[in-house]
Order: structure tokens, then sequence, then C-alpha cells
């Protein structure tokens, strides 16, 4: 259960840093672009722009390292996989005089797994710098002017915001899971793939039966009328958004025109 201990999708990490402090609207809304921007840059040097983006984030973050590199360590299966895939089957010119390797192939997978990694990236730095409550308020201050065509607004917040609550208690009960099977006993497996499988499969009943008991816990409060996610936080005026968000908007407007009009 390595792979949740250290999977930065979904998690939230308190701090005090410029992008915990950034409006969450913003990053509500300009996360989504900034992954769209990535899969659509077709190019190492617009790939690069995003990098560089990327790389200043981490810094306003005020997140380790450590926890970058090891969220997206998780993912290095899905990054082998997509460059094999790539470097087998592409047509193009051939690798090293073999038929089978493509050197097209190869950019191309290298291209694409930057895009991925781009995408947990930005991603990661929406849901660790900002809070659920945070996140469910800004949805709803976003999504306003869909109440007039009758769109049920606040019963959409209130379950994505049990969605996003959800999330760490799935992980916290993988863990709690995983930990008990190993008092009981159970062979985690060693460093082997398969072993790993094997024991995951053991914990896969009692971790369904665990969610499903929160889960059912969560629905009888909230339909006892509890307010489980507590109150929605107050989101300031858009005339009170300070200056370096202002810079924020503008770095990132400047960023993306460059990918569409200024490089290749």
């Amino acid at each position: 259960m390595a792979v949740l201990e250290h999977l930065t999708l979904g998690r939230y990490l308190d701090g005090d840093s410029l992008l915990h402090r950034l409006d969450p609207r913003i990053k509500l809304a300009g996360v989504p672009l900034l992954v769209v921007a990535s899969f659509s840059g077709t190019s190492f040097s617009r790939v690069a722009v995003l990098a560089v983006l990327a790389f200043a984030c981490l810094l306003a973050s005020g997140i380790g390292w450590r926890v970058w590199g090891r969220g997206l360590w998780v993912f290095r299966w899905l990054f082998l996989f997509t460059l094999l895939l790539h470097l087998l089957l592409s047509p193009g010119h051939t690798l090293f005089g073999t038929a089978w390797l493509s050197r097209d192939g190869l950019l191309r997978g290298l291209l694409v797994c930057a895009q991925l990694g781009l995408t947990v990236v930005f991603a990661s730095l929406l849901t660790l710098t900002t809070t659920p409550r945070e996140l469910a308020a800004s949805f709803a201050a976003l999504l306003a002017p869909l109440r007039r065509i009758g769109f049920p607004l606040q019963e959409a917040t209130r379950l994505l915001l049990l969605v996003l609550q959800f999330i760490p208690i799935l992980r916290d009960e993988a863990l709690r899971v995983a930990e008990e099977g190993r008092a009981a006993g159970l062979d985690p497996g060693g460093a082997t793939l398969v072993g790993r499988g094997r024991f995951a499969g053991r914990l896969v009943a009692p971790l369904v039966l665990g969610l499903v008991d929160h889960a059912d816990a969560l629905a009888r409060a909230e339909a006892a009328g509890e307010n489980v996610g507590g109150e929605l936080p107050r989101l300031r005026a858009v005339g009170e958004l300070k200056l370096f968000e202002w810079l924020f908007l503008i770095a990132v407007g400047f960023g993306l025109a460059a990918l569409w009009t200024m490089l290749p």
C-alpha cells in the first residue's frame, strides 16, 4: 500500500505558502486549463514552457521535493507502459536499425510521458494546497450562473464536498486494512509484483466492507440533516484579490498565449 502513502492526488497538506493563500477559484479554474494545455502541446518547446511554469508553482507551493518525487514515482509503470507502447507500435524511422523499434515513437512517447507528468503535477497542486471545503465553495461560486437555468447547484456542491472528503477516508482505510493484514500474518509479497498483487487481492474484501460502513455512516448523517462537511468558507470579492494573485493570472495567461502563438 506504499502507492497510497505517496499518492499526491486527492491529498491536502496544510501550509501557508503562496499557493495555499491563492484564491481557490483561480486554482480551480486555472488547473483544468493547464491540463488541457499540457495535452495540446504538440512540441517539446511548448511542454518546456509548461514545465517552467510547473517548476515555479512547485516552488510557490512550499511542499518538499521528496513529496513530489514520490508522487510521480507512483505512476512509473504508467509512464513506462506509455513509452514502450509508442516505441514498439508507432510507425516512422527505425531505431538502431531495428525494424520493431521506432525512433519517432520514442520521441512521441517521451513527449506523452512529459504531458502525463505535467498533468499529475498540476492536478496535485490543486488538491495539495486547497481544502475540500474551499474546492466545494469555488465550485459553487464558478457555477452560480447555472442556477438561472434550474441547475441544482446546492445539491451538486454537497455531493462534491462529500466525495472530496471521502478520498482521504479511502486512503486511511486502505492503509489501516493493510496494516491489520500484516499484523495478522499476511505476506505482503516482498518486492515481487505478483506477490504484492496477491497481498492486495486478499485485502479487497475487508477494504470494501470498511468503505461501505463509512459511506453508510455519512449517508445516515446527511439524511438526518447533519452538516457533515461543515459550512463552506466565504470567498472574497473579485476586488479583494491580492497583487500576487493578479500576477499569477497574468503569468499563466502569458504562458498559455505563448504556447499557441509564439512557439512552434
